[in-house]
């Protein structure tokens, strides 16, 4: 490989900071996921100790309607399910994006250094 030129260093520097604000971004959305699910599990623990011939509401829009307590067991758990798939997902794009980010960064410090050498 020839030796690396300041211009491609700046190129490849701005590749990684880049890289560096999709991560954040990935590490921001998984943090909205893991509020959603531990949101959805206060919910969930609510409607399991409830009687079972208590009233229970769904907020739909600005309307509060009556909705069936197995109805209502059943969508928490869906949505339960929901959040973790997404959850597990996320976790995979940002392993994959750290180990990317780990490569540019050890590539970075080679041109880093071949610069310095000639």
């Amino acid at each position: 490989m020839a030796p690396a030129n300041e211009q491609e260093m700046q190129k490849e520097l701005e590749k990684f900071k880049a890289m560096q604000e999709t991560l954040q971004k990935a590490y921001e959305a998984r943090m909205g996921l893991i509020a959603q699910q531990q949101e959805t599990e206060l919910v969930k623990e609510e409607i399991d100790s409830i009687e079972d011939d208590a009233v229970v509401y769904k907020l739909v829009g600005p309307v509060m309607v009556k909705q069936n307590i197995d109805d209502a067991k059943g969508n928490v758990s869906k949505r339960l399910d929901y959040i973790s798939g997404e959850l597990e997902r996320s976790n995979k794009i940002i392993a994959e994006k750290e180990t990317e980010l780990g490569d540019k960064q050890k590539h970075l410090i080679k041109m880093q250094q071949e610069l310095q050498s000639s």
